[in-house]
Order: structure tokens, then sequence, then C-alpha cells
């Protein structure tokens, strides 16, 4: 390959093949990848610990230099959503045509995990007066599944306390400061089964289900004020007493979106079961508490109603991870803006466990890696090597600038 064209973007290339042809979607096992990774880094003198999780996932810590508090964290997750068809190349062998490098996970998010691998084993470890971290998770992409037992460990750690925290997601190495939270659950109506002309009579959990789902639409919004549900009876009495939201700066968004909804038996039967599925994305601005209280009261009220028929309505959650704002003017997002020569003005409007690692280590947390997302979840994922290239020549003066004192 070579499109690199230097040392380090040999290294940077090879790895990159070798992550690409490990096929690790959600769900799947990604010890091989892990252990690849494990003993690369041991190889190099780096402090090596693996967080096993089930079914052969696994989370990974690699420490390069001392075990002493500051320093710089890289964070990466290691699953691939499903390759799926429509594929010009083997999704799982990297590939090079039209100047691009080809493979799942290329932009979403190996090459980062590729440069980030071979930035830290080439360091001159002996110079590093503060560690350098690289940590890898597993099933991000359906929900950050993987990565919290991997931060509990980490807060444990008195010298894990970096100065501050770089996820690699793909931005097109532009500096972001902040990324949207999200929730997400599973709805279960049960009724109880009736002939269809009952319907102005008996409950159908269809029909319950639709009431639900006109609730969470309800919540989609942008720009500032409180989520509240369509004015009704029953809200207006048993709901909890919504306030007004606070008077924040900027325009708080909220997208929420019922994904999957299935049940009844026929045209002529009233709905015994229904089932379904939503999301519910917002930022920094917004309390995910506060936005569902309208959902949770509908959903008790349906509850209600449906137990005087020996049904119920029950909600599950599926997905929580908060949004991520962190404040440009800290002296560590800045001191890292300056090092690598970008401005923190960028947000993203997907979400990754940045939010998480902010909240559970503390430290200061930004976005940043190689790839275009627009890349990213689709066949014929790629990314431009002069993306690598780039992200190459920033992770060194990020260590630089935080883990070796001249």
């Amino acid at each position: 390959m070579g499109l690199l064209g230097s040392e380090l973007g040999e290294k940077v290339e090879d790895l990159l093949a070798q992550l690409v042809s490990f096929e690790t979607e959600s769900g799947a096992p990604n010890r091989e990848l892990v252990d690849f990774c494990a003993e690369r880094a041991a190889q190099a003198g780096a402090e090596v610990q693996v967080v096993a999780g089930p079914a052969g996932r696994a989370n990974l810590h690699l420490r390069f230099g001392p075990a002493a508090a500051g320093g710089l964290l890289l964070s990466g997750h290691t699953d691939v959503v499903p390759a799926g068809s429509g594929w010009s190349t083997n999704p799982f062998q990297l590939t090079e045509a039209d100047g691009m490098l080809w493979g799942r996970g290329t932009a979403d998010m190996k090459g980062f995990i590729a440069v980030a691998l071979a930035v830290a084993v080439s360091t001159d470890h002996s110079r590093l007066s503060a560690p350098v971290h690289l940590a890898l998770s597993y099933d991000e992409e359906i929900g950050c599944i993987g990565v919290p037992d991997l931060l509990d460990d980490l807060a444990a750690q008195p010298d894990c306390r970096p100065d501050v925290v770089l996820v690699g997601e793909p931005t097109s190495m532009r500096l972001a400061v902040a990324h949207t939270g999200k929730v997400a659950y599973s709805a279960t109506l049960r009724a109880r089964a009736g002939h269809s002309s009952l319907a102005g009579r008996e409950f159908s959990a269809i029909s319950k289900a639709a009431e639900l789902c006109a609730v969470i639409s309800a919540l989609n919004r942008r720009g500032p004020g409180p989520a509240v549900a369509p004015e009704s009876e029953h809200n207006a009495a048993d709901g909890p007493d919504l306030e007004d939201g606070p008077d924040l700066e900027g325009e708080p968004f909220v997208s929420a979106n019922i994904g999957t909804i299935k049940g009844g038996a026929g045209l002529n039967v009233l709905a015994e079961l229904c089932e379904l599925t939503f999301e519910v994305r917002f930022d920094a601005f917004e309390s995910p508490e506060r936005l569902l209280a309208p959902v949770r009261a509908e959903i008790e009220w349906i509850n209600t109603q449906l137990l005087a028929v020996g049904g119920s309505a029950q909600m599950l959650k599926l997905v929580d991870y908060p949004a991520l704002r962190t404040d440009p003017a800290q002296p560590a997002v800045a001191r890292l803006a300056s090092a690598i020569g970008a401005a923190p003005l960028t947000e993203v409007d997907f979400g990754c466990e940045a939010g998480l690692y902010a909240r559970c280590l503390d430290a200061p947390t930004v976005i940043i890696g190689p790839g275009d997302i627009a890349n990213a979840h689709r066949p014929d994922e790629h990314i431009d090597p002069a993306q690598l290239q780039r992200c190459a020549e920033v992770l060194p003066k990020a260590i630089k600038a935080f883990c070796i004192v001249e």
C-alpha cells in the first residue's frame, strides 16, 4: 500500500489492515483484536489490563509511561456495525483504491485505533513524565454497552486521572467539545383480546400504544422551553408538575423516534399485545429525566386503565448515555487546541462514549478523529489517508503537550 509514505505511516497501514480483518461486529467476540493490540503494546513495554466481558468480548486498557496521575487518555471502540451487503470490496480486507482505504471500520473507528496504537508504541517512553493511556471498548455501536465496566475499573485506579480525554470518533480531525446523549426503551402493552366491534368500549393494546407514541413524538423540537405532552385530562390530573426549564444558553435539541412497533392478531380483533421501541436524543442543555416525565406519566395512566382488564403497560430501559458539553475555555482544552492547532468550536450530532468518560473520570473530554462520519455505517466505508496522516501528526503533539516535560 504505502499511501501514507512514512515509516510511521506504514505502521499505521499495517495495523489498520490487521484491525479491519477482525470481524468485530457489535455483539460478536472481539478478543482476537484485543489480544492482538495487547501483545503489540506489551512488546513495547506497556502495562496491559484486559477487562473481560460476556461471550468473548472484552475492554482493554493500555498504559505507556509511569503509573502516575495526569497525562492523556486516548479512547476508541473496537466494534463496527454489521457489514451487510452492497460492498464493492471485501469489507473485512483493507483495500486501496482511488486514493482511499476501504473496509469496515476504516472511518469508525479502527483508523483512529491504528494511529493511536502506532503512535503510542513508537513514542520514546523514557521521556514520558506522565502516562499515555489507550482505552478500547466493545459494543459502543449498540448503545455504549461495554464501556461502563471499563470506566468503573479505571475510576477505581488512583493513577488513572488524566488531564484530558481524547475520544477518536470520526470528526474529519476537527476538535469537538459536545455530542448528544441518548436513552432508549422498549414498551410492552397488554390488553384483553376481543371482537373489533367492541373498540369503542374496550381497550386495544395497539390503540393505547398509539396514544403513547403521540406523547413520545411530541418531545421532538429544536429551541428553548420545556418538553410537554399534549394537553389531556389525565396528564393534567395524574402527571407530574412540570416546571419551565431553566434559562439556558443555546437552543436545546431533542429528537424522539419510535423505531419499531408490532402487535395485533387480525383486522377484526382487539389487539391483546403491542410492543414498541423508542429513543430520545438530547443535548447537554436538556435533562432526560425531565424530558421523559410526560412519557412516564402517560404509561402510568395507560397501565392504570389496562390493569382493570387484567393487562399492563411497562417500559424497560435499553440504552442510557449522557450528552457531552465541555467548556472550551478549560485550561486543558485550550492547551490541547493550541498544541494541535485546532479551535475547539465544533460539536457533533451523534452520540458516543465521551460523555461517559467525562462523567466517570471527571476529566475534560473532547472528540477528534480521522474520517468522515458520513462514510460510516454504510457499504463501501472508506477513509482518506490524508486524515490518518493528520491524526498521526496531531497525537504526538498532544502527547508532548501533556506527557513530556522538556
